[in-house]
């Protein structure tokens, strides 16, 4: 054999499917030269056949392979590959080969084609079963390549004929179930490598998948099948719950102390590929599940103290219940108040024990709610969290969570929390997240409570705060002057966020008493804020020009307004000016944002109308000067000025309707809007301007506008649809397009028809006759807004050269 003519034809031939698939060719040259590979196809798989042979150079042998792998990718029929896959299945026992003999191996069980040869896929289990004694050598012999290798063969047969194994497990031929059964057995083995991942071994994360496919195969199938099945599959998943129990635990400290960075990110990446599959797993087994950890957890607090090494086996136990807690029945009463019995006798100073423990009892929010009598047990825990610095994240989250479900039951430990909260908060061991979060779950505890008890408390909890914003803003700007006037205003927004008297209750009595209250007694939020909004504008004052700053009073007085609602009219007036202030000094889009909010609410009111116009018409002002200044630099500020005139023409058109607005200057802004190169920006013109030719047909203001100036719109959105905008705003464009068509039918069909009869516009790559037709469908269409939006696209392919290819189809798809 002359092995070197050998090695060119071998890679000759390898890159022949590649090139397949990466040339640029049509449709129909793409389809004849398939057809002739295809053709060739016999004569291939036989010289590979003969090439594969203990007697063949090494160099040989491994060339062959790689052109088997590379044909498999085109598509290499299972039942005539059979006989040299054989082959690759022995080539697995060649050090040399093995790499290569797994990659290909992998790609025969993987090809999307595979499941159409059932049969087989079921000749050759056999062959992957016989890899059953080399994984567990290898495993014993901690020879952790050769385990992984193996390992991606058994999931890719496994991931990808789920509905074979399900189907066979339940077959007349004894055969076929046992090959199944021993299948799922490997799989088992796969996720039950001994050692800790990713630093002992690195493939046991492999089947998740399969395991997430596999429940819901089962599940998906019918009555008679699924009763057939659960027997079989309800031993294989607690078989796997026994392997993830283990398998989720932490390593002794010292050696967890030794990993890296990365090490630790890739694990606790795995835990949650855990959790995810313990939900799959739950799916199957349901309330055993729990009764099989509450087995194993009461086991574990009654043998013994808790010991270094105990602490991981419990720490898996309290992961693994947090993570079906969506899935348990909301009445379920056999096994979780066993378990929240139990957390009280298990003492442990570990940090992550205890961090897991609260996230656990968090994740059963709504579950205590249909159970409270569990606060007695949970609420001191929680509360014993706080104190500590190293869990406070967990302690806080925990108790924002189950408070937020237990507003009804939650009364009675309202002092208790209280207490408890305000000396975390006073003992600075609280970082600056996790003093926000304490402060939205005391907004929350502290709305079930009657009026002046919540005043009581706000003066104990706030007093201190607002007190320190008012110090921070007489003090120069700095750094860290910065990050404690963020710290404070966080707080403040996300209290006002949270408590909210209007919450509706169980109980109809204390909605009646809660009327009442609204009635007699201001709002809560509302004196807080009325106490806070003098400092802000003295804050204002210095740290106008902070983007920062800004955004996080504007977010403060959005979350008031949500509160309060209605209630929020006595300060609507000093907040719209305050946003004028704001917004001719520095324009953002949160200063918009919170306007859109203030007119929609108050836009109806009387009281109001004309400061509302001050506060628009001051908007509108600002912004059209923008656009002198140079709009690219201002993208963020023009989408959100497009979203606010567009919820201001759809829902408030009596403001805009007196004349006194620079109608024609916001017609032209959104026109020039729809250049800019940001997608969200060009949709949130769109919108503007659909609700601008809408209104239009009512006020005459605006009518006027686009008889006079509605060529240029029209023009802007046949260049940006010609190739001047991204293909993703084309379906937006051509609901203005249409928009335009249903209103402005004459104007729209005259102006289209006059502009493009310019040569060249507005593609080079379309004729006259291309644009003729493309008009006549638009003018036709125009009550269809789907068929409208496939013309347009369309003729868009056909402007950028794109029309009829694959390309163009693949991103259609996408978009």
């Amino acid at each position: 054999m002359d092995v070197q003519k050998c090695l060119l034809l071998l890679e000759s031939l390898r890159v022949l499917p590649e090139e397949f698939f990466s040339a640029n060719l049509t449709q129909y040259k793409r389809s004849v030269l398939r057809h002739e590979l295809t053709k060739g196809l016999p004569d291939v798989l036989e010289l590979l056949k003969e090439l594969m042979n203990p007697n063949s150079p090494a160099d040989v042998y491994d060339h062959s392979l790689r052109c088997f792998s590379s044909w498999v990718e085109f598509g290499v029929p299972l039942m005539e590959g059979e006989p040299v896959i054989v082959q690759v299945f022995n080539s697995l026992h060649n050090e040399a080969l093995f790499d290569t003999a797994v990659d290909t191996l992998v790609n025969v069980f993987s090809h999307p084609d595979a499941h159409r040869f059932p049969y087989t896929i079921q000749k050759l289990l056999p062959h992957v079963l016989q890899l059953q004694t080399m994984f567990q050598k290898a495993s014993e012999a901690s020879n952790m390549d050769i385990c992984q290798g193996l390992s991606q063969i058994i999931v890719a047969v496994a991931e990808n004929h789920t509905k074979l194994i399900v189907e066979s497990s339940i077959c007349q031929e004894e055969g076929r179930r046992q090959n199944s059964m021993n299948l799922l057995q490997m799989v088992l083995a796969c996720s039950s490598l001994p050692g800790h991942y990713p630093v002992d071994e690195n493939s046991s994360n492999m089947p998740f998948t399969f395991w997430y496919l596999l429940q819901d195969d089962i599940l998906a199938s019918d009555a008679e099948k699924y009763r057939l099945l659960l027997p079989l599959y309800q031993p294989v998943f607690f078989s796997l719950i026994e392997i993830l129990l283990i398998k989720v635990q932490y390593p002794p400290e010292e050696e967890y102390e030794t990993w890296t960075a990365e090490e630790k990110e890739q694990f606790r990446c795995y835990r949650q590929d855990i959790g995810d599959t313990m939900m799959y797993s739950f799916s199957i087994l349901r309330e055993p599940l729990l009764g099989h950890l509450c087995s194993v957890l009461a086991g574990a607090v009654e043998n013994s103290k808790i010991t270094d090494l105990r602490w991981q086996v419990i720490e898996g136990i309290f992961f693994l219940f947090g993570s079906v807690a969506e899935s348990v029945d909301l009445e379920e009463n056999a096994y979780l108040p066993t378990l929240l019995s139990l957390l009280p006798k298990i003492p442990c100073s570990n940090v992550k024990f205890i961090s897991t423990a609260l996230y656990m009892i968090g994740s059963f929010g709504e579950w205590i709610n249909c159970h409270p009598e569990s606060l007695t047990s949970v609420i001191p825990l929680i509360l014993q969290g706080l104190g500590n610095a190293e869990v406070a994240t967990a302690a806080t989250m925990s108790l924002k969570d189950v408070t937020r479900e237990n507003l009804d039951h939650i009364q009675p430990y309202v002092n208790q929390i209280f207490t408890a909260s305000k000396n975390a908060l006073d003992g600075n061991i609280l970082k600056a997240r996790e003093r926000i979060r304490l402060m939205s779950a005391l907004g929350q505890v502290l709305s079930v409570l009657p009026f002046d008890d919540i005043m009581q408390y706000l003066n104990t909890l706030l007093t201190p705060v607002i007190q320190e914003l008012g110090q921070l803003v007489k003090q120069e700007p700095t750094p860290a002057v910065r990050a404690n006037i963020s710290l404070k205003l966080n707080m403040l927004s996300w209290m006002v966020a949270s408590l909210d008297t209007d919450r509706p209750t169980s109980e109809n009595m204390e909605g009646q008493k809660q009327q009442e209250v609204k009635l007699d007694q201001p709002k809560p939020v509302f004196l807080v804020m009325q106490q806070v909004a003098p400092i802000v504008q003295e804050l204002l004052s210095k740290w106008m020009n902070d983007a920062s700053i800004v955004e996080l009073v504007c977010e403060l007085f959005k979350r008031s307004l949500r509160t309060l609602m209605d209630d929020f009219a006595p300060m609507a007036t000093d907040t719209a000016q305050m946003l004028i202030q704001m917004y001719q000094t520095v324009p953002h889009a949160v200063i918009l944002d919170l306007s859109k909010q203030l007119i929609l609410l108050f836009s109806t009111d009387e009281r109001f109308f004309s400061t509302l116009k001050v506060l628009l018409n001051s908007l509108c002002d600002k912004t059209l000067e923008l656009y002198q200044k140079g709009l690219q630099n201002y993208t963020d500020v023009i989408e959100g000025f497009m979203n606010l005139m567009a919820q201001v023409l759809k829902k408030t058109k009596p403001l805009l309707a007196d004349g006194t607005y620079n109608i024609p200057g916001l017609f032209q802004a959104g026109v020039q809007a729809l250049a800019l190169p940001e997608q969200h920006t060009v949709k949130a013109a769109c919108s503007f301007l659909n609700e601008f030719l809408s209104v239009g047909s009512e006020l005459p203001a605006l009518k006027q506008v686009v008889n006079s100036d509605g060529h240029l719109l029209v023009d802007r959105i046949l260049r940006a649809i010609g190739g001047e905008s991204p293909r993703g705003v084309v379906d937006s464009l051509s609901d203005v397009l249409n928009a335009l068509n249903k209103f402005y039918v004459e104007q729209t069909s005259k102006c289209m028809n006059d502009i493009i009869q310019t040569e060249g516009y507005p593609s080079n790559r379309v004729t006259l006759s291309d644009k003729e037709y493309f008009v006549k469908m638009v003018l036709r269409e125009r009550g269809n807004k789907r068929k409208h939006r496939e013309i347009v696209k369309e003729f868009a392919l056909k402007c950028r050269g794109l029309y009829g290819t694959e390309y163009a189809a693949q991103i259609s798809a996408i978009v």
